[in-house]
């Protein structure tokens, strides 16, 4: 095919099929689904039936006189205005839009050739389906497609046709004067015509590639090809540009059925498995995705072959560089369900709704990973190499995907999937292998390359030209460096998907003190840093801030992971706290008291099995039930940060956590060797960072300051702590000023001043001052008839 050929097919004609009534005003075409419509002959002249001459979105480039000739645009233009052919074609390029190519490469007679096969077959087809219709031999062929559930208005908008015998039309086509009707040679003449007579025209591309010849007897050759039928494309593909998802099923009348019903951009396989020519066709015509809607088989080794079918086909669309692929499930009906089928008896409602459900393609490769091991696991427990052999499928799955969004989602579905939960494998360690493994994969792609210019480099300078080699290596070297770095850039950012995102963004948690909501909160994803010089209050604090955000979110939990002190020692804090009350009127009562503090006489109530003092019988009420309703959580164990990101991920998932609390980060430990502590606590505030954001989870996290620094704390005290201040989306201060005197009062209450250093949704430097009941550890706001005392 010449370049100017080639340009008519693939731009002119699809460019021209808009504005068709503009280039052909004298036929007053009127639009209609299956594209453009006269009530005149292609003379003109005008006629009682509606499409009388057509021009079809399947054959754009040919104008068609129903029972008349059938000419391509070109010629038409010819014969109208008088003009040789490449006026012809300007004529065309000017109402579309178009130049004509400069250097056109036109060969008439190939040309010639082209477009009289193209009418030649167009004129067989416009045969064959008046057959269908009218031909008294074809009454058993339209008996048995009614049967098949295909009215006439069905089988005609089909584009099915019957063929009485070669003869026959051989005799037709000569009398309508085509030339050429040698060419056709469709073959096997004591069965095309004759056992097979049902026609389905082979279109892809705008054109009649051929025909397929259909028997309605047991013959065991169902289907019979006409002579060098072209199968290179992609059966029923459009012509016409734009954007197209293409829907790919298995047969041929699958997909004239369901285009016949108004459903867009339906092609069939060309064969028994997808080409990569046939998908580069598709992209060359506007294909941006592709669905996969293959047959259903309940036959175990049938679906195990279409699942093959499927695998290869995603696989060949993606070496495309096409990753929207999508796989539909149909629903079953009985032993095999094909689209066909489906739409016979259910009709175009459940094939939209089976496509509308469409999954990506790595979901339906997940499944089909996960299908032999989950039937494994129903009999039996897995082995561990069954196990190990299962992560290494998916696990490689996943290390292919191009995208960083596909890979997370993909990872997400894995480790939530029930099947996983029992085989002890987590998100967190799934996507460190996942990592590793597509790192190594982009390794061995340019070490791979690299030894391709090597050996190109040596056969240069083999033959003397070392200044060739130096060149080679210096240009290849720039573009080998970037493959490492293939499939780091995430997908372009879509501004209304960010908007969403903004809108389900959750509001910031509040602390239970209004003063301090004033100004500040617990924001979801990031770390809030409770600082203070030991014996200030901090732990105190933290532990106020968990009881009253479990009372401001009563269908949340509260997680406080204790590095500091056991469980039980921070339990009997907070029912002191939760009493509210002093018993120093009990204290003398006491013998075993190792000192006169509420913390010692509830340690010693409890050991004496008393039940007697309301107040602490009210605690006890409201510490079971906010821990043995799961409202709050107190652990002590001594997780390294990588054990802890591992199960907060885990958690995050089955859980409605509303705040997690750690204290503190200076006792924290992690699995990673540094070269000193400071690089530790960098690490390990980098990771809580990391797991705050992938969880959407507010972190209070306490840290120590610096016990040599005198007066109010300031940010800089936090330097000696790695990364703290930076990675910190705010950072309160709790300063003690009493504790800080030569001569402290010994009041029982005493000033807590909660200043934001750092704050990122606010302004910094705000203040204000709560009261410390260090008899019961209780923090709160200042007496009401003082009013709150809140300063800058």
């Amino acid at each position: 095919m010449s370049n100017l050929t080639a340009w008519i097919n693939d731009t002119l004609y699809p460019a021209l099929f808009d504005v068709i009534p503009s280039a052909f005003p004298e036929h007053s075409f009127q639009e209609f689904s299956g594209g453009w419509r006269s009530k005149t002959y292609l003379s003109g002249d005008p006629h009682s039936r509606i499409d009388k001459t057509v021009i079809t979105k399947q054959a754009p480039g040919l104008i068609l006189e129903q029972g008349g000739p059938v000419k391509s645009l070109i010629d038409y233009i010819k014969d109208r205005d008088q003009v040789e052919f490449i006026e012809a074609v300007k004529t065309l390029a000017g109402v579309a839009g178009l130049t004509v190519p400069n250097s056109p490469g036109y060969d008439p007679k190939a040309y010639r050739k082209q477009a009289e096969k193209a009418s030649l077959l167009e004129a067989c087809q416009s045969y064959f389906t008046s057959c269908l219709e009218k031909d008294k031999g074809a009454e058993t062929t339209r008996a048995y497609l009614e049967e098949r559930g295909y009215s006439k208005e069905l089988y005609l908008a089909m584009d099915l046709g019957y063929i009485p015998s070669q003869d026959k039309l051989y005799t037709y086509l000569k009398e309508k004067g085509y030339t050429g009707i040698d060419s056709l040679a469709f073959g096997n003449k004591t069965k095309i015509g004759e056992s097979h007579s049902l026609t389905i025209p082979y279109r892809s591309g705008g054109s009649i590639k051929g025909f397929k010849f259909r028997t309605i007897s047991q013959d065991k050759d169902k289907y019979l090809n006409s002579k060098g039928l072209d199968k290179g494309s992609l059966f029923n593909l459009s012509p016409l540009k734009g954007d197209k998802d293409l829907l790919i099923v298995e047969g041929e009348l699958d997909c004239l059925h369901a285009t016949a019903l108004g459903f867009q951009n339906v092609v069939a396989l060309a064969g028994s498995s997808l080409s990569p020519g046939a998908v580069q066709d598709a992209l060359k015509r506007g294909a941006k995705s592709f669905t996969l809607c293959f047959d259903r088989e309940t036959d175990p080794q049938k679906a195990e072959d279409t699942a093959q079918k499927v695998n290869r086909a995603i696989e060949v669309i993606l070496a495309e560089g096409v990753n929207r692929v999508y796989t539909v499930t149909l629903p079953a009906l009985g032993d095999k369900t094909d689209p066909d089928s489906l739409l016979k008896e259910q009709g175009k409602e459940a094939l939209q709704e089976a496509i509308d459900q469409a999954e990506t393609f790595y979901i339906y490769q997940l499944r089909e990973i996960i299908r032999p091991y989950r039937s494994l696991q129903e009999e039996r427990e897995l082995t561990d190499k069954e196990i190990d052999n299962l992560l290494e499928e998916v696990e490689a799955r996943a290390s292919s995907l191009s995208d960083p969004t596909d890979r997370d989602r993909y990872k997400k579905l894995f480790s939530e999937a029930s099947f996983t939960k029992g085989l002890g494998i987590t998100e967190a360690s799934l996507s460190l292998t996942i990592e590793r493994l597509t790192t190594t994969r982009r390794k061995e792609n340019q070490a791979r390359e690299l030894n391709k210019t090597l050996v190109k480099a040596k056969s240069l300078m083999d033959k003397g030209e070392t200044g060739q080699a130096i060149a080679l290596l210096e240009t290849q070297a720039k573009e080998i460096k970037t493959l490492t770095a293939t499939g780091l850039l995430p997908p372009p950012l879509s501004y209304d998907s960010l908007l969403e995102d903004i809108a389900n963004l959750p509001e910031a948690k509040r602390t239970g003190y209004p003063s301090l909501d004033e100004f500040t909160g617990f924001t979801p994803g990031a770390i809030t840093l409770i600082a203070g010089r030991p014996s200030h209050g901090k732990t105190s604090f933290m532990l106020n801030l968990l009881l009253n955000m479990a009372d401001l979110y009563p269908e949340e939990t509260f997680y406080f992971f204790t590095y500091e002190e056991p469980i039980k020692n921070l339990s009997v804090k907070l029912l002191n706290t939760l009493t509210g009350e002093t018993f120093s009127q009990y204290f003398k009562t006491v013998k075993d008291l190792a000192r006169p503090t509420n913390y010692e006489f509830i340690k010693a109530y409890i050991r004496a099995g008393g039940s007697d003092i309301e107040a602490i019988e009210k605690g006890h009420k409201r510490l079971r039930d906010l821990i043995e309703q799961g409202r709050i959580k107190l652990i002590d164990r001594n997780y390294s940060v990588e054990e802890l990101d591992s199960l907060l991920r885990l958690q995050s998932k089955q859980e409605n956590i509303g705040a997690v609390f750690i204290d503190y980060i200076q006792r924290m430990r992690t699995a990673r060797r540094t070269q000193d502590k400071r690089t530790e606590i960098a690490h390990i505030s980098d990771q809580i960072l990391q797991t705050a954001k992938e969880t959407g989870l507010p972190i209070i996290l306490g840290a120590q300051l610096n016990r040599s620094t005198e007066g109010e704390p300031r940010l800089e005290n936090l330097k000696e702590a790695g990364n703290l201040e930076e990675d910190a989306n705010t950072v309160l201060s709790v300063y003690n000023e009493d504790r800080e005197a030569l001569e402290p009062t010994g009041n029982r209450g005493v000033e807590l001043e909660i200043k934001a250093l750092k704050n990122r949704e606010g302004e910094p430097n705000q203040k204000t001052t709560l009261i410390f009941d260090r008899w019961t550890g209780a923090i709160k706001e200042q007496a009401i008839n003082s009013g709150i005392k809140f300063t800058k």
